[in-house]
């Protein structure tokens, strides 16, 4: 797993696609609500996975957009149980299998490379420690700030 690192991103592209509320299937049969925001150029990018309790929104955040401006792909996901997604929110508990079944998930999609970086603070960032240790092969970088222990 590497660093995360905002100087090493490529040109930006003409503009960007948005997809709103894509339902993304759980081992379950849950469907967790994510927004996925891109290049409009044809292709495959790497991409910048964001879980969040908090309510995704419907636009990409301006902290955001300058991945997707340099050619990263950017999902932001609303937890299981939490505005848009369906089933019943356990803080921390679902955490590693849902995660891990979005890694999965974004891999799969036609836009992306299969090389997934997560970043956030707070229980964003207490999502990527849960799902780092799966190992998931899709799971490149974490970039956690401010996530405390769940202990």
């Amino acid at each position: 797993m590497g660093v995360l690192c905002a100087g090493a991103l490529s040109a930006a592209p003409d503009a960007i696609s948005t997809i709103l509320d894509v339902a993304v299937p759980m081992r379950d049969g849950v469907r967790l609500s994510a927004n996925v925001f891109r290049p409009e150029a044809p292709g495959r990018y790497p991409t910048i996975l964001v879980r969040t309790p908090y309510g995704k929104g419907s636009a990409i955040p301006p902290n955001y957009a300058p991945f997707v401006e340099r050619g990263y792909a950017v999902a932001i996901q609303d937890v299981r149980g939490r505005y848009r997604s369906e089933g019943v929110f356990r803080p921390l508990e679902q955490e590693p299998a849902d995660g891990g079944d979005t890694l999965d998930w974004i891999a799969r999609q036609p836009w992306s490379d299969g090389k997934i970086g997560m970043l956030g603070g707070s229980y964003l960032g207490i999502v990527q420690w849960k799902v780092a240790v799966l190992n998931n092969p899709h799971l490149k970088a974490i970039f956690p700030s401010v996530s405390g222990c769940d202990d």
